[in-house]
């Protein structure tokens, strides 16, 4: 066909896509039975169908019954146009998933050399994850191609992938994963055992990465000797041409030889690494073979066979106490055994940081007296010998472990002293690096350059004793706000002279976001410079809650980014590494099965999967889409797809940013630094519900048709009873008016769900719930609420001086309600719009009701602010960061420590940005509108 027929061709089939994006409907019906009286292609023609995008229901149920019948005409069609039509067209109909696969497949029969309509095949069910249909492609591909021998491991991987997908029947995972193994026994038997013999069968192992799948396949199936088996022979052994001694594949064969607990080949195997050669040259190449999983075969191995580890390294030294410890928890040695080999331990290993965490992890199970006697030992060995500060981390390290961690009711005597000491040390091990850098002012300055100094462990040590949770209550994990406020200025003071110490930010950020200092949390995480993947498992630090703690911009930072100073840009930022990621991957899959790294791309797609089905991803979906609503009234429709999922979500978070200091069976520190519990899947159904919400009010004001389901959205899985599993209390409270909202909402578009008399019903519940919170937000004679009593820093007993994240999520989380319900109030009364009207009494009372409520936030706020501009708040937070409050008992020691440890004019400014973002924050309060 010549290029003007093909530019013809392309100009019709436009005016028809361009009739059926503009719903012109009609006019698209009209060109194509124009085309076919002409003798066009009939089966292209009516694969378009336009019945099928038709709004009629009538006319979509024959558009569907046409698609049908195309997809089993004889002769089956086989021209790729139609066959993207029908595949696309059977996409958007549901329970249609072997159909798509099966049109392919008649056609690839129909024409078995059509490569590209094979690939074609392939392509769109690997693309979407539809590896079933991608492996019967792959499979017709490996037929009729058989000199092409990529298209057999192709055909290899899919079954696998089959075979590994959650969501493939339990038949088909036994079928495709047997089917698999036999086809990757074939490629294995295949290889030559003659390594000179050049010419290998076709469908024989060749590559590394060939070997990588099949050990994949058989891990897959718990096939441990048998991978032990392989990598034992000549033709794909250790030594093999294939693998030439990949570390890789010795590691493969370690954990192999675990879990198929040949003890005596492992303990042989991994003895003869660890070996300290004679020769010098293979001397130096030990420390590449000295990793923890062969030390690890060796104890399981001793362990079983009752023989001793071999040569000394840091892998060794451990390997060596766990021994002792195996032998004294069999009663063959003493506790002094065990307690000598520790001090061994840190002996020769206390010049490292490492040293706290290996102690720690032998010693983590074991009693009290234990630990005491280890921890004591070692700052006995230190203490008087101050020349190196990491003995001394160490061993601080330990002290926090025995005496802070492992008490309920830990004296204060106890913190006091290992904070008063950990500053001492870190200002002068500080003033000595200063000493040491004058005299060497001929070399360059990198102090400045390191992302952190072992110094620097000092502060943190001392931050953490600070923030132990409240014991009052004794099963209450809350931090005191003094305690964040005076751990917040010791972190300031570290990142004085370490401004890029990770630990410290991280904590300073969560520090910032319990305070409600918002704007110095957000600027904060600017400065972790958060990249890629990091926004899946870091970015949860700041981002949960912020929507309802920090909605609105703070004000400009000279030379700051737009996210470190906008919470809406920050999050647009998250979710667009979300979308260049899956941009990227998708990029990525059929380059990784050209060049057969498929080790690599059965990771690539584990890593699609969690992008795909991220937490972190819909819950910031779903709280951009709150801030929008909450700072313009309404949000954008570009993350609705996302926000509205429903799928089983993957949790990636990551908390190992946090020094974690405590005892074996206690919360990790940063537990106690969260603004309220960890969010999960009864989260994301509240939100969604919410989101939900306001799309229905959205698109009652835009008369758009509503789905009215026949029940509400989400409500079989939203558990309110359970929400307190992670919810917050705000959150519990407004996801249960937001069920009776949602009622109103669907009433008002036309639901028959609910009379008229059970919506009466609901917005009685409405009122009681607005004179409830009239009452919360009450100011008594004091210009305190029971609100603020309850959610803000206390300067002194019984005197509020500053909001915390819990005022400003409270706060939020009710105007983004009050906004709902204002919505409801509009749209019952727009003539313009069409709904079913609700009682003209209730809803005047609920909007007098709904506007003293938020007159009420406002006096309260301002009620908070007018505390804060006081001129004795400054003098009062300088005041708590040296001396603690009232209720604080420590020594004159420690006051002391931080008073020469805090420089002035440095802890004036601190005090002053809090103070000064404490306002911001309530100005943003002020600043909403309904």
């Amino acid at each position: 066909m010549s290029s003007s027929n093909d530019a013809v061709f392309l100009r019709r089939n436009n005016q028809i896509q361009d009739a059926i994006d503009s719903q012109n409907m009609k006019q698209a019906l009209q060109l194509i039975e124009k085309r076919m009286k002409k003798g066009e292609n009939t089966h292209f023609l009516k694969a378009t169908n336009v019945l099928f995008n038709h709004a009629d229901v009538t006319h979509k149920k024959k558009g569907i019954a046409e698609t049908l019948e195309l997809c089993k005409a004889d002769p089956p069609i086989s021209d790729l146009d139609s066959l993207d039509i029908l595949h696309s067209t059977l996409r958007n109909m549901d329970d249609y998933t072997e159909l798509r696969s099966a049109i392919w497949e008649r056609a690839a029969k129909a024409k078995p050399q059509d490569r590209d309509l094979q690939m074609r095949w392939f392509k769109l069910g690997y693309e979407a994850g539809d590896w079933k249909s991608a492996q019967k492609a792959a499979m017709s591909l490996q037929k009729n191609f058989p000199r092409e021998r990529k298209y057999y491991f192709w055909a290899i991987f899919l079954c696998y992938l089959v075979s590994d997908d959650k969501s493939s029947s339990d038949m088909d995972r036994k079928l495709f994963g047997t089917l698999a193994y036999r086809l990757a026994q074939k490629a294995v038997a295949e290889v030559p055992s003659n390594p000179t013999e050049l010419l290998s069968p076709p469908r024989a192992i060749q590559t590394a990465e060939e070997l990588l799948l099949v050990v994949r396949i058989l891990e897959s199936q718990s096939r441990w000797a048998e991978i032990v088996q392989v990598l034992n022979s000549e033709n794909t052994g250790l030594s093999s041409r294939i693998v030439n001694n990949d570390r890789t594949f010795m590691l493969a064969k370690v954990t192999s030889l675990g879990a198929a607990e040949l003890w005596e080949e492992g303990h042989s195997y991994v003895k003869g690494l660890l070996t300290v050669p004679e020769d010098e040259a293979e001397r130096k190449t030990l420390h590449e073979r000295d990793d923890w999983k062969y030390w690890n075969l060796l104890i399981l191995a001793v362990r079983r066979l009752e023989k001793s580890p071999g040569p000394k390294s840091r892998n060794a030294h451990i390997a060596i106490m766990d021994i002792v410890l195996t032998g004294f928890k069999r009663g063959e040695r003493t506790e002094d055994d065990l307690v000598i080999a520790c001090q061994r331990y840190f002996d020769q290993h206390k010049h490292k940081l490492y040293a706290f965490k290996d102690l720690r992890g032998v010693l983590e199970t074991r009693d009290d007296a234990l630990i005491h006697r280890v921890a004591q030992n070692c700052l006995d060995s230190v203490e008087g010998k101050p020349d190196d500060a990491i003995p001394l981390i160490n061993a601080y390290k330990l002290q926090y472990c025995d005496r802070i961690s492992a008490n309920k009711n830990v004296l204060k005597s106890s913190i006091e002293t290992l904070v008063r000491n950990c500053l001492y040390f870190y200002d002068a091990f500080t003033l000595l690096a200063k000493t040491q850098d004058k005299k060497q002012e001929s070399q360059p300055d990198t102090a400045s350059a390191m992302e952190s100094r072992p110094t620097d462990d000092f502060c943190i040590i001392a931050a953490m004793a600070l923030l132990q949770p409240n014991t009052a209550g004794q099963a209450s994990e809350k931090v005191s706000n003094t305690a964040l406020i005076r751990a917040a200025g010791i972190l300031e003071h570290l990142l004085i002279d370490s401004p890029h110490n990770y630990e410290a930010i991280l904590m300073l950020i969560r520090i910032y976001l319990l305070l409600g200092a918002g704007s110095i949390a957000l600027r904060w995480f600017g400065k972790l410079s958060i990249k890629q993947m990091q926004y899946e498992s870091v970015a949860h630090n700041l981002f949960t809650r912020f929507a309802t703690i920090h909605p609105h911009p703070a004000p400009l930072i000279e030379g700051g980014e737009y996210k470190d100073f906008d919470a809406q840009v920050a999050f647009i930022t998250a979710l667009d590494f979300y979308r260049h990621a899956s941009f990227t991957i998708n990029n990525s899959l059929i380059k990784g099965l050209d060049d057969g790294t498929y080790v690599n791309l059965d990771d690539t797609i584990e890593l699609q999967k969690r992008i795909r089905d991220s937490i972190c991803r819909r819950m910031w979906a779903l709280d951009l889409r709150r801030m929008q609503r909450i700072r313009k009234g309404n949000h954008l429709a570009l993350h609705e797809e996302i926000a509205q999922n429903t799928s089983p979500a993957q949790d990636q978070r990551k908390y190992d940013g946090f020094m974690d200091l405590e005892r074996c069976g206690k919360p990790a520190f940063e537990h106690r630094l969260r603004a309220g519990p960890v969010p999960g899947e009864n989260w994301l159904a509240s939100a969604r519900f919410t989101d939900r919400l306001f799309s229905v009010l959205e698109s009652i004001g835009s008369q758009k048709p509503v789905v009215l389901e026949p029940e509400l959205p989400d409500i079989g899985k939203l558990s309110l009873s359970q929400t307190d599993v992670d919810h917050t209390g705000a959150e519990i409270d407004a996801a249960k008016i937001h069920v009776e909202l949602l009622k109103v909402a669907m009433f008002m578009a036309g639901s028959k769900a609910h009379t008229s008399t059970e919506i009466e019903t609901v917005l009685g519940e409405i009122e009681d719930w607005l004179k409830a919170k009239k009452e919360d937000l009450a100011l008594e004679d004091t210009g305190n609420s029971p609100l603020i009593m309850r959610t803000t820093v206390h300067f002194s007993p019984g005197t509020p001086g500053a909001p915390t994240w819990e005022y400003f999520h409270t706060i939020w989380t009710l105007v983004e309600t009050l906004k709902a319900l204002c919505n409801i109030f509009n749209l019952n009364s727009r003539k313009a719009v069409k709904t079913a009207k609700l009682p003209a009494e209730q809803m005047n009372g609920l909007n007098t009701l709904v506007r003293e409520v938020f007159e009420d936030i406002r006096l309260n706020t301002r009620s908070l602010k007018q505390s804060l501009i006081e001129s004795a708040t400054l003098s009062t937070l300088i005041d708590m960061v040296k001396r603690g409050d009232t209720t604080d008992e420590y020594e004159k020691p420690l006051q002391e420590v931080l008073e020469k440890a805090m420089d002035e004019s440095a802890l004036e400014l601190f005090c002053g940005e809090l103070r000064e973002s404490w306002e911001e924050a309530l100005d943003g309060v002020l600043a909403a509108r309904l």
